[in-house]
C-alpha cells in the first residue's frame, strides 16, 4: 500500500487543482472508470445465487411434500455453509491469487448445484451435502471486488464512492435472488431454480476471472500465520460490531411477522424489510455524496449512533403505512454504517489478509443476523431487540476506533498500491 502525501506548504496545489480536489465523486464517476461497471455486473451477477438459494430451498423441499422445518434446515445448512467458506477461501485467495481460487470455487459450486438441480430434496443426505459443499465453495467475490477496487480508483475519493456504490448494490442480490426465485419456481420445477443458479454464479465467476484487473491482481507477501487476518486486534472488534449490526437486522423480519400479526396487515411481513433495503439504497447513495473531512473513527460512531436512533420510531409499534415509512430509516443508517464498515476493515486489515478480512466480515454479519432472528422468536418479535442489538454495536464500536486512533498516530491515511495489480 503506497502512502499518499499531504501536501507541505511549498508543495501545495495550485487554487484550480485544489478546487478539482474537492469535487464530490458520485456512482456515475465510479462506473466510467475502466472495468469498474463490468466487473460490479459480474459480481452481482454471480452473487444473485446467494439471495436465490434459501428461498429455492424452501419451495423445493414443500413440492417433494416436506414440511417447513425441511427446507428451513437446508437453507440454514447453506448459509452456515457461505459463512465458514468466504474468509476460507478468501485466505487462499491472499496467499495465491484469484485467478485458480475463483476458477475452482465456481467450478465445485456449480457441479453441487447441477447435483441439486438433479436430485432435488428427495434424498436429504445427497441435498444436504450438495448444500454444505455448494454454499462453502462459493467464491468471495464482494471480497474479490473489493481488492480490485484500490487499484481501480485514481483516488481516495473515488474509492470511498466505489466502496458504497459496491455495500448499497449488494442489496439487490437479496431482492432479485428471492423474487427470481419465486418467479422461475412458479413456471417450472424447483430443481430449474437450482441450475439457473449454478449458471448465474459461473457466468459471473468467468467475467471476473476474464477481465484484466483480476488476472493482473497478486497477494501482498506477508506473513500470516495460522490466524491469518485475524491476528488483527481491531479487526476482531470490528467483527463483534458487524456481529451486532447483523443480529439487528436477522431480528427484522421477526419484528416485521410479528408486527403484520398486531396489526391485521398480512402485507407488513414482506414490505418492511424491503423498505429497510430501499433505505439502504439511499443511504449509501447520501453517504457517497456528503464531504466528510472527519476521521474514520467518528464516521463509525456517528452512522453507529444514527442507526441506534433509527430504531426507536418503531419501537413505538406505530401503524401498518407509519411503520412502513419508518423502517426506511433503519436502511438509511445501515447504509451508511455498512460503507463505513467496509473502509475500516480495509484499514484494519494487516497486509496481504485483505480478501480474507472481507470474508471474515461477510461471516460476522451473517452470524449476527443467525443469531439475531433466533433470539427474536422467544421475545414475540419485540422491535426491542433490534435496537438494544444496535446499541450494542455502538458501545462494541469504541475499541474499534481506539485501535483506529492509534494507526492514524502512526501513519498517514494511506491506500492500497497499484502495484497488487502489476
Amino acid at each position: 500500500m503506497s502512502v499518499v502525501e499531504t501536501p507541505t506548504p511549498v508543495e501545495r496545489a495550485a487554487p484550480a487543482e485544489e478546487v478539482d480536489q474537492q469535487r464530490r465523486v458520485h456512482w456515475g464517476g465510479v462506473l466510467r472508470l475502466p472495468y469498474a461497471a463490468r466487473l460490479l455486473a459480474a459480481t452481482l451477477v454471480g452473487r444473485v445465487p446467494l439471495g436465490m438459494m434459501p428461498v429455492a430451498l424452501l419451495i423445493a423441499a414443500r413440492a417433494d411434500g416436506r414440511g417447513y422445518g425441511t427446507g428451513a434446515m437446508l437453507a440454514s445448512l447453506y448459509g452456515l455453509s457461505v459463512a465458514v467458506g468466504q474468509p476460507l477461501l478468501g485466505r487462499l485467495v491472499d496467499r495465491r491469487g484469484q485467478t485458480l481460487t475463483l476458477l475452482g470455487g465456481s467450478i465445485v459450486s456449480t457441479a453441487a448445484l447441477l447435483v441439486l438441480a438433479a436430485a432435488e430434496t428427495t434424498d436429504l443426505v445427497t441435498a444436504a451435502t450438495a448444500v454444505v459443499v455448494a454454499g462453502a465453495s462459493a467464491p468471495p467475490l464482494e471480497g474479490f471486488l473489493r481488492a480490485l477496487w484500490p487499484g481501480l480508483s485514481p483516488t481516495p475519493r473515488h474509492l470511498r464512492a466505489a466502496l458504497a456504490l459496491d455495500s448499497g448494490s449488494q442489496e439487490l442480490v437479496y431482492v432479485v435472488g428471492p423474487l427470481a426465485a419465486a418467479a422461475l419456481a412458479s413456471v417450472a420445477a424447483p430443481g430449474f431454480v437450482f441450475a439457473v443458479a449454478a449458471a448465474l454464479g459461473m457466468a459471473g465467476a468467468l467475467v471476473v476471472t476474464a477481465s484484466a484487473p483480476s488476472r493482473r491482481w497478486r497477494p501482498v507477501p506477508a506473513r500470516q500465520g495460522a490466524l491469518g487476518a485475524l491476528r488483527s486486534r481491531g479487526l476482531r472488534w470490528m467483527l463483534l460490531v458487524l456481529t451486532a449490526i447483523g443480529a439487528s437486522l436477522g431480528a427484522l423480519s421477526v419484528a416485521a411477522l410479528a408486527a403484520s400479526e398486531r396489526h391485521g396487515a398480512e402485507w407488513l411481513a414482506g414490505v418492511l424489510p424491503a423498505g429497510v433495503s430501499v433505505g439502504a439504497l439511499l443511504g449509501t447513495a447520501a453517504w457517497t455524496a456528503l464531504p466528510l473531512p472527519v476521521p474514520l473513527s467518528r464516521q463509525l460512531v456517528l452512522t453507529a449512533a444514527v442507526f441506534v436512533a433509527a430504531w426507536v420510531p418503531l419501537c413505538l409499534d406505530p401503524p401498518p403505512y407509519a411503520a412502513l415509512a419508518f423502517a426506511v430509516l433503519p436502511g438509511v443508517a445501515f447504509g451508511a454504517l455498512l460503507t463505513c464498515a467496509y473502509q475500516v476493515v480495509a484499514e484494519l486489515a494487516l497486509p496481504g489478509t485483505l480478501v480474507e478480512a472481507y470474508g471474515w466480515l461477510i461471516a460476522a454479519f451473517g452470524l449476527g443476523q443467525a443469531l439475531g432472528t433466533a433470539a427474536a422468536g422467544p421475545l414475540a418479535g419485540s422491535w426491542v431487540l433490534p435496537a438494544a442489538a444496535a446499541a450494542l454495536g455502538l458501545l462494541l464500536a469504541a475499541p474499534v476506533c481506539k485501535r483506529l486512533a492509534l494507526r492514524t498516530a502512526a501513519a498517514p491515511f494511506h491506500r492500497p498500491s497499484p502495484e497488487r495489480l502489476s
